[in-house]
């Protein structure tokens, strides 16, 4: 079955292996040098066999609205449509608010409730944001002439001068309005076509738009029930917190956490098999 709102990272894509679906939500970007699930789905093979699909933000022209509800229906489209039992959703930074819905809004037509596990879990704040934007305009370094990288990078500034810590999606927008038109300036300049130039502005926006649709879900009463694997402390209470140590950027490619996870999920099966045969 063809799917956009997610891919598979690795398993069977029918279930023969006896097992359900590990979700994973994390916002990836190509040359990103934070390590992703796809590395952490390429190590866990050695130690358990499990089916992991990794969350696609909704694009431009899919028209879903940026709030959580609308980011929820966009992916579990999909899931509910492949007929698999769902065994865990993850969630990286982030992505652990949206992990921490879809999983409650799973266990509304599960018989029993997927395993939340967390990764590094935060909420998406603009200090991160704005992190972000800087570090994409750098990609740009190439396309725009020093003065107009000059330019967009205090048009950031001014921005966080504006807003501060708060605000996450009003200075989305305007952050996301300013890399659009830095790419459009330079998209003319250089005489590139509508496709790359809107693959170059949408990788930004999209990020705006999870983060966006981020803010407006309540993840903590879940979190505070949920397993979380950190390389530091959370800044909100957890249910269970196993101390992994590697760097955060290092977490989802760390052996440790592979073996971390393997356990997890292979105990949350144990668990289910038993309760089963209690039935």
């Amino acid at each position: 079955m063809s799917r956009i709102a997610w891919k598979t990272l690795s398993g069977d894509e029918d279930g023969g292996d006896g097992h359900g679906l590990t979700l994973a939500v994390d916002f990836t970007t190509s040359g990103r040098g934070q390590a992703q699930f796809a590395d952490l789905a390429g190590i866990l093979a050695p130690h358990t066999a499990a089916t992991v699909w990794a969350s696609v933000p909704p694009p431009a022209d899919a028209d879903v609205a940026r709030d959580g509800g609308a980011y929820l229906d966009w992916w579990l489209g999909e899931v509910r449509d492949s007929g698999r039992h769902v065994e865990a959703v993850l969630g990286y930074c982030a992505g652990a608010v949206h992990a921490a819905a879809l999983a409650e809004r799973i266990a509304e037509w599960q018989h029993d409730a997927p395993q939340l596990l967390l990764f590094d879990p935060e909420l998406p704040n603009t200090a991160g944001l704005y992190h972000d934007f800087h570090a994409a305009g750098d990609t740009l370094a190439g396309l725009l002439t020093p003065e107009e990288l000059a330019e967009f990078h205090a048009a950031g500034q001014h921005l966080e001068a504006r807003y501060g810590d708060g605000e996450l999606p009003a200075a989305g927008a305007e952050l996301a309005a300013v890399f659009t038109a830095a790419v459009g300036t330079a998209a003319e300049r250089l005489e590139l076509d509508d496709d790359i130039r809107d693959e170059l502005a949408g990788a930004f926006d999209s990020l705006v738009g999870y983060l966006t649709a981020a803010t407006t879900l309540d993840p903590l009463p879940a979190w505070s029930a949920a397993t979380a694997l950190t390389t530091s402390a959370p800044a909100h209470p957890v249910g269970r917190e196993l101390r992994q140590d590697t760097p955060h950027d290092d977490l989802l490619r760390d052996p440790a956490t592979a073996r971390a996870l393997a356990g997890l999920l292979d105990a949350g099966r144990a668990a289910r098999t038993a309760h089963a045969g209690r039935q």
